[in-house]
């Protein structure tokens, strides 16, 4: 068996993080993915650390895909795009709301051009609402959906933004989910499917099973406590970092254990979880004098003890030597490749692994227009553009 979305064709008119890389996500499982660039290229071909003007974060974004260059404010071209949809299962855009409709690219249209079309709109804030129509990028999202003020809560500190692009990543895995979702519907119903999915919506979603948890009871008799994640501790070592976690009371027995902690064992006020999360203030501060003393052990020998207790526990690692760990060597997460403009490539595979699929590394990330004249072909539109662009990587 081949990917498990092989035969699936998706027109993917979307720029920078979101839209693109939930067409990586579609075409690492097989799709047939062609990107709808700007002549100019995706902005995001310009960010991050780039290589012969090629970007790595664009290779990741774009992997698999084909791309074709066009102006989209160009009358000319709709015959194109036109073409191009009524041949595909899925249209993905993260235009902002009411840039679709004025294109002529809106739902509407392409649902009466292509009645089965699996088509997903991505936005900032959503559809509707006083802030629809602001741009958003994803510290915005991150602001205003709490997440950076729930980030500063464990330290007691002032708001703090996750450091990764959190909120663009996971609305990309949740529209692929959702189109994946829709197509599946649509082999029993018969049926296109319109999926609106905003980043704030995301984000909210992402947070309530345990973030929002304190804020899922209503009422008046609620016994606050603090979410699970509040357990992770990091601790500093004689040579670096490492991070523990204790939830069960066997797991708290078995640190006490480990690192000698014999006042904390027998503490009244620790000796369960409930107890411990009731009193959360009093373990934090005792746990944290406790841990004083870990201050001249290494990481190897803090990483001994406590996985004897089965503690789980675990140093904290660089991203640049992720490469090279064993655990994830067994699990072949790296490949590595030659891009014909970016050079030698590392990246992490798709995390899923199947039994009886076959997911194929997906091709290198397209220049420019790339695959122009192969697409209209395939359209039978070769002549179809007075001029046609040509393939170019940014300088």
């Amino acid at each position: 068996m081949a990917g498990p979305l092989t035969g699936v064709t998706v027109v993917d008119l979307s720029a920078v993080v979101s839209g693109p890389l939930t067409g990586a996500v579609l075409a690492d499982l097989g799709a047939d993915v062609i990107k709808v660039e700007k002549l100019e290229g995706d902005i995001q071909r310009n960010v991050g650390s780039r290589r012969n003007g090629f970007s790595g974060s664009f290779h990741v974004l774009n992997r698999g895909k084909r791309s074709i260059a066009l102006d989209l404010k160009d009358p000319a071209v709709m015959p194109v795009l036109q073409g191009l949809v009524a041949r595909a299962d899925v249209l993905i855009q993260n235009f902002r709301p009411g840039v679709v409709q004025r294109l002529g690219l809106g739902f509407e249209a392409m649902q009466r051009l292509n009645p089965k079309l699996i088509y997903l709109s991505i936005s900032g804030f959503g559809p509707d609402g006083p802030e629809a129509g602001k741009r958003a990028y994803d510290p915005i999202i991150q602001a205003y959906s709490a997440m950076v003020s729930v980030q500063g809560l464990k330290r007691g500190e002032g708001p703090e933004q996750v450091n990764q692009l959190i909120m663009d990543k996971l609305t990309a895995h949740t529209g692929a989910q959702a189109i994946a979702a829709a197509l599946y519907a649509r082999e029993r119903t018969g049926l296109g499917e319109h999926i609106e999915l905003s980043m704030l919506d995301t984000a909210v979603a992402f947070m309530w099973p345990d973030a929002g948890a304190d804020a899922t009871l209503q009422g008046e008799d609620i016994e606050h406590r603090p979410p699970i994640s509040a357990a992770g501790q990091l601790v500093e070592l004689a040579d670096g970092w490492a991070a523990f976690m204790t939830l069960s009371d066997g797991e708290f027995t078995g640190l006490c254990r480990a690192l000698d902690l014999d006042a904390l064992r027998a503490d009244p006020m620790f000796q369960t979880l409930t107890s411990r999360q009731r009193n959360r203030q009093a373990y934090s501060d005792s746990l944290k004098e406790a841990l004083l003393k870990t201050k001249s052990m290494t990481v190897e020998a803090f990483l001994a003890k406590l996985d004897a207790e089965q503690v789980p526990v675990a140093s904290v690692k660089r991203l640049e030597d992720l490469h090279n760990d064993p655990q994830l060597i067994a699990n072949e997460v790296f490949r590595e490749r030659d891009h014909p403009v970016a050079g030698k490539l590392r990246e992490a595979r798709p995390a899923a692994r199947f039994l009886n699929a076959v997911l194929v590394p997906a091709s290198a990330a397209p220049s420019i227009g790339e695959h122009t004249e192969a697409i209209l072909r395939e359209l039978g539109m070769l002549e179809a553009l007075e001029a046609k662009p040509s393939p170019k990587t940014d300088d």
